[in-house]
């Protein structure tokens, strides 16, 4: 991913848009690049600032601890994502497995 592609995707990550490869991607650039982080830092720094004036929210709170567990949310999320996968493909393959093995099992009966 290039640092202009990062920039774009920005916004859509502050507004929790991004598709789980998207945002494991976006987040491999900006953990990796110092440009785009502090980027990502300005514009979260800003969204969370105003989004804090429209609420009664505490308003001292630190915006880079908000956004280092924002991105570590976002983290676990893609990690998560990843898990169901792998176990997913995992039960799919057993019960085909177990499927072949009634048939075969079946098949022998005959």
């Amino acid at each position: 991913m290039t640092c202009k592609e990062a920039e774009q995707m920005v916004m859509p990550y502050i507004n929790d848009e991004l598709t789980d490869k998207e945002l494991e991607t976006f987040l491999d650039h900006v953990y990796g690049c110092k440009a785009c982080y502090e980027e990502l830092e300005i514009y979260y720094t800003l969204y969370a600032g105003l989004a804090q004036l429209d609420s009664d929210e505490d308003r001292n709170q630190d915006m880079h601890n908000l956004l280092e567990e924002a991105l570590y949310v976002s983290e676990q999320r893609v990690r998560g994502r990843k898990l169901f996968n792998i176990y997913y493909a995992f039960s799919q393959v057993l019960a085909m497995a177990a499927l072949a093995g009634i048939i075969i099992t079946e098949i022998l009966k005959l």
